[in-house]
């Protein structure tokens, strides 16, 4: 029962919900894809599916996607896993909405996306690491941390993991590699520089954050970045602000490129960091429900500030961005933004998945509608290939600000000190 209880869940919530008006018919089709789909994958070619009536009502289209799941439960028997039929069903529910952020979050992913937001420890070596084609560089390392501890430094290659090539394990395969358990050793062997010498070093993994908000000086310039909106973003912003003004920053540079986003009230609180007062955005439900989030009047800084922006700078990142654009308060750098103006909410289930839902659309302060268009920077600047970000000799767009707030852009290179 638990399983139905589920999908009559996502169904009611999705008519009631969604950003716009949903057809019982499209999910109750969409539903009979995700069945049809899991049959094939159980080995089941021939299934016998009925056919979604012309006419279908709000209670209909729930009946009807409760006798599709039941009536290949009784046919199929333990051929079947009754929870992963209903996952299905509710998976093409989802699809059917066309939507790329409506989606289902199985328990194991939907623990994942919290412990992302939330910022939760994890067994590592307090290293950022970015994969190039089939080689890895360390981003910046995290002070205190075992790797700060065993010697490896920024910009240190690292060439395998437990024995394990880097080029070999790829991307994902790294990270695993390079998390565990705390206290549980790991083997690394990395190089200073191209053509050097490798070393090994073991490391002890301790419970490590990646940090939200991470900072450095270009003279008098203050550089902010801020990689996430999680759950700590405004408190992590406003004492990186705070920070600069009382160690005489006369401008900043907020980066907010690669940011995907996170929580909306996040967004608001890191927005009320710059803006003096009014609105942040405005959000607008199916139904025409309006709602204004305001900035709390409270500004860490309001001085010289310029923005750096780029095509993966999404959701709550761009709700800022555009914020301060709407508001004259800095000058936007960088590339056109990614283009999502619409929210979503989470609704978790019994088992411990969650169904991630668009149930508004919003829009800037000046009332401007971004989604699919993306926000204009002031001043356009490509990244070029290879670029370190927070490094001005590489950074291009880093560079640009910098000269356009008058800093010397040919400062060395910083260590970049996270906070948090």
């Amino acid at each position: 029962m638990l399983d139905f209880l589920e999908l009559q869940i996502v169904y009611t919530t999705i008519l009631a919900r969604y950003e716009r008006k949903v057809a019982p018919r499209v999910l109750v089709d969409g539903a009979r894809v995700g069945v049809a789909a899991a049959l094939i994958a159980s080995g089941i070619r021939d299934a016998d599916l009925p056919f979604t009536p012309a006419r279908v009502d709000a209670g209909a289209g729930e009946d009807l996607v409760d006798a599709l799941v039941l009536r290949q439960l009784a046919r199929y028997g333990t051929r079947l896993d009754a929870h992963r039929l209903v996952q299905a069903a509710v998976a093409g529910e989802l699809a059917a909405l066309d939507d790329p952020y409506s989606l289902l979050f199985r328990p194991q992913a939907f623990k994942k996306f919290n412990a992302f937001l939330g910022n939760e420890a994890f067994g590592g070596i307090g290293a950022v690491v970015s994969f190039e084609a089939t080689r890895a560089y360390v981003d910046r390392v995290l002070p205190g941390s075992p790797a700060e501890r065993g010697g490896i430094a920024r910009r240190d290659e690292l060439v395998s993991v437990d024995g394990r090539d880097v080029a070999a394990l790829g991307a994902a395969g790294l990270r695993d590699a390079l998390r565990g358990k705390i206290g549980t050793p790991v083997s690394i062997v990395y190089r200073a520089s191209a053509g050097a010498a490798t070393s090994t070093v073991t490391l002890v993994r301790a419970a490590v954050r990646d940090p939200e908000v991470t900072t450095a000086r270009f003279g008098d310039v203050a550089y902010v970045a801020l990689s996430r909106f999680g759950d700590r973003s405004g408190a992590e912003v406003a004492a990186a602000l705070r920070d600069a003004r009382s160690d005489g920053a006369r401008a900043v540079v907020f980066d907010l490129r690669a940011n995907g986003g996170g929580y909306g009230d996040e967004a608001t609180a890191v927005a009320s960091a710059f803006l003096r007062s009014g609105p942040v955005f405005t959000t607008r439900e199916r139904g025409g429900a309006t709602t204004v989030a305001t900035a709390t009047g409270k500004p860490e800084w309001t001085g010289p500030l310029a923005v750096l922006v780029d095509g993966d700078t999404a959701s709550a990142a761009e709700i800022v961005a555009g914020a301060v654009k709407d508001d004259r308060l800095g000058t936007i750098v960088g590339a056109r933004t990614f283009g999502k103006g619409v929210v979503q909410s989470v609704f978790p289930l019994p088992d411990g998945s969650a169904v991630k839902l668009t149930t508004a659309r919003y829009t800037t302060p000046s009332g401007t509608d971004i989604d699919k268009r993306g926000i204009a920077p002031d001043v356009a600047v490509p990244e070029p290939r290879g670029a370190t970000a927070g490094d001005p000799s590489t950074d291009a767009q880093l560079a640009r600000a910098l000269e356009i707030l008058n800093a010397p852009a040919a400062a060395p290179a910083p260590s970049v000190a996270p906070r948090g």
